[in-house]
């Protein structure tokens, strides 16, 4: 167990869980007022506003081990607001090039440009967001279909197509595992028994270890609800930084006390 696996405070120097992961949307293109002015402020304010909780729902898929629940009216209010968005810069573009001005048709066609630049990172999360996503169905298929409460976390389209993958997966396999002999067919056991347990499903690992940022105070926090033991309570403090074991913060990311870096 890792009870004090390291702490620090304030913002780490090297934030995201994969390499790069951040580049896409951490530089801005313009100043905050312009940008704004462009995009509009409901996709530039920051934290509150859904590219924002776009960027952390993003940024948590990729660092948990497991699959976390789809954001389903987030991401259909960030997609719309795209689509509404772009739109726009067409319009504004066409508008430019009707107006023929070189001065004016400049400015615009500049802001153009940078509202489809950042269109562009927004849509470039919501592509990593989802590919995020597919990736650990795949991984996990097994896992994801035959446990409840992992297979509703999806939204309907990703449950249609883990149980297409499963039976894809099944029907490969079971053309090798059915010339063996009986007790050595299943793809879910080593060894098929009526009881045993299925040794052979690949699940995620959630005792791995992953940075995550304190959201707000908690005070004394127990990490193993099955070891009472003082050594393993850690103060949670607004800001803090850890890296600590996935399964110890489960339930707090869940309840969005924290975020994954």
């Amino acid at each position: 167990m890792f009870p004090r696996d390291a702490h620090f405070r304030g913002r780490s120097a090297r934030e995201g869980c994969a390499s790069g992961a951040m580049d896409a949307t951490d530089a801005p293109l313009m100043d905050e007022a312009a940008l704004a002015e462009a995009l509009g402020p409901s996709m530039t304010q920051p934290d509150d506003t859904d590219v924002a909780k776009l960027k952390r729902a993003w940024m948590n898929e990729k660092c948990a081990p497991e699959i976390l629940q789809f954001q389903a009216d987030l991401v259909a209010r960030v997609t719309e607001q795209v689509e509404h968005q772009e739109a726009t810069v067409s319009s504004a573009r066409a508008a430019a090039a009707a107006a023929g001005g070189a001065a004016s048709g400049g400015l615009d066609d500049l802001t153009a440009h940078i509202m489809h630049a950042e269109l562009n990172r927004v849509r470039f999360m919501l592509r990593s967001y989802y590919r995020t996503r597919l990736h650990k169905i795949e991984a996990h298929v097994v896992h994801v279909v035959k446990e409840t409460e992992v297979y509703e976390k999806l939204s309907p389209q990703e449950q249609e197509y883990a149980k297409d993958y499963a039976n894809l997966i099944e029907g490969h396999f079971g053309s090798v595992l059915k010339d063996l002999p009986d007790r050595y067919t299943s793809m879910l056991q080593q060894i098929e028994e009526e009881d045993g347990p299925f040794d052979m499903v690949a699940e995620p690992n959630l005792d791995k270890h992953v940075f995550c940022r304190i959201k707000e105070d908690r005070g004394d926090f127990l990490l193993d609800p099955n070891d009472p033991d003082p050594a393993n309570t850690v103060e949670l403090n607004k800001g803090d930084i850890y890296l600590i074991r996935y399964r110890f913060i489960k339930g707090l990311l869940e309840e969005d006390a924290l975020e994954l870096i």
